[in-house]
C-alpha cells in the first residue's frame, strides 16, 4: 500500500485560513502532491478522505487532545524542559484559551472526525494522526538546533520576518522536489500573502515532520499514558564501536548508518578502524548538540576499557 503524508497548520478560529499540504515518495524524493489553504475542518476531511485507499500519516500543529480546563498540558509542560536548552517553548494549551477562538476546540473537532474513520495514534496503524511543531522540527532538522524567528511578534519588521521566511524557504526547498512556492519571490509578499506563504510553509513541515519521525530518533509526549505528540530531537549521537582485535573505539555522528558504513568499507572512517575491520556499533546515546556530543566523548575516551564495558551494559 502506497503512503501519503499530510500536514496541516490548522487556524484555531473559524475565520482563519489552514494550511494543508500532502506529499509522496516519488523515485525515494519528497514529492508534493498538494499545497492549499482550507476553510472549514469539513474541507480539510474531504481532502483527507481523497487519499482513503493509501496509507495516511497526518501532523497536525493544533492540540487535538485536550483535558485541562486551565494551565498546560502535561505536553507543554515537558516539552519546554527538554527544549529549554534550545530556548524552544510552546504556548499553553488549555480548553479556556480556545475556546476563546471557537467554542469547539478546532484540533479536537478533527480529531474526533478522523478517529471515528479510523486514524489512531499510533504509526503501526495504517490511518495515523499525531500532533506536531514545526517549530522543533526546523530547530532539530535544519537550523542546527535554534529556532528561526519567523511568526510576528513585536520587535519584528516585514523586512525580517520576510528574510527568516526566505531562510525557511530555502530549507525546504533542498529536502523536496520543485515546486511553485519554492519559487516565489517573498520581497514581494505583505499582509495577508505573506502570512498565507507562511502557513503553507508550516503546513509543508507538518507533513516532513510526520514523515521524519516515522524513521528517525523522535521523542513522544503523552496525555494520560497515550502517545499524543511526536517531535524529532537532536541528530547528535555518542557511539562506540567493538573492533575486529576485541579494541573498543568511540566517536560521535549525525548518521549511525551511515557513519558505521565508513569505518566498515569506506577510506573516510576513522583511522583507528581502517585496520581493525569489520566493526560493530555496540552502543549509542543521544546528545543535546554537537558541543554535547564533543563533551561526551571527551568524558567516555578518558574511561578505562573495565568502565566503558560497564557504561555499555
Amino acid at each position: 500500500m502506497n503512503s501519503v503524508y499530510i500536514g496541516i497548520d490548522l487556524a484555531w478560529g473559524e475565520k482563519n485560513l489552514s494550511g494543508f499540504c500532502t506529499f509522496e515518495i516519488k523515485s525515494n524524493q519528497l514529492n508534493i502532491i498538494e499545497l492549499k489553504l482550507l476553510k472549514s475542518i469539513d474541507n480539510i476531511v474531504q481532502e483527507i478522505l481523497k487519499y482513503k485507499d493509501t496509507k495516511i500519516f497526518v501532523g497536525i500543529d493544533a492540540p487535538i487532545v485536550i483535558p485541562n480546563e486551565a494551565n498546560n498540558r502535561n505536553i507543554e509542560k515537558e516539552f519546554n524542559k527538554d527544549f529549554s536548552i534550545y530556548k524552544l517553548s510552546m504556548l499553553p494549551v488549555n480548553r479556556n484559551i480556545l475556546t476563546k477562538y471557537s467554542s469547539n476546540i478546532r484540533g479536537e473537532e478533527l480529531y474526533k472526525k478522523l478517529s471515528f474513520l479510523g486514524f489512531k495514534k499510533d504509526y503501526k496503524a495504517d490511518k495515523v494522526i499525531f500532533e506536531v511543531y514545526p517549530h522543533s522540527t526546523i530547530a532539530m532538522c535544519f537550523n542546527n538546533h535554534n529556532i528561526l524567528q519567523y511568526k510576528r511578534k513585536k520587535g519584528r519588521d516585514i523586512s525580517f520576518i520576510r528574510e527568516q521566511l526566505m531562510i525557511y524557504q530555502n530549507y525546504l526547498k533542498k529536502e523536496f522536489i520543485s515546486h511553485d512556492i519554492f519559487k516565489e519571490n517573498i520581497l514581494k509578499f505583505k499582509g495577508q500573502s505573506l502570512k498565507d506563504l507562511e502557513d503553507k510553509l508550516d503546513a509543508i513541515t507538518c507533513a516532513y515532520s510526520i514523515w521524519y519521525c516515522r524513521f528517525n530518533e523522535v521523542k513522544f509526549y503523552q496525555i494520560d499514558g497515550i502517545n499524543t505528540f511526536v517531535t524529532p530531537i537532536s541528530k547528535w549521537k555518542l557511539y562506540i564501536l567493538k573492533c575486529n582485535d576485541n579494541t573498543l573505539y568511540t566517536g560521535i555522528t549525525t548518521n549511525l548508518e551511515r557513519r558505521l558504513k565508513e569505518h566498515n568499507h569506506l577510506k573516510s572512517g576513522a583511522k583507528y578502524t581502517h585496520n581493525r575491520r569489520p566493526v560493530k556499533l555496540i552502543y549509542y546515546e543521544n546528545c543535546n548538540d554537537r558541543i554535547d556530543a564533543s563533551r561526551r566523548e571527551y568524558e567516555i575516551k578518558k574511561l578505562s576499557r573495565k568502565d566503558k564495558l560497564q557504561l555499555i551494559d
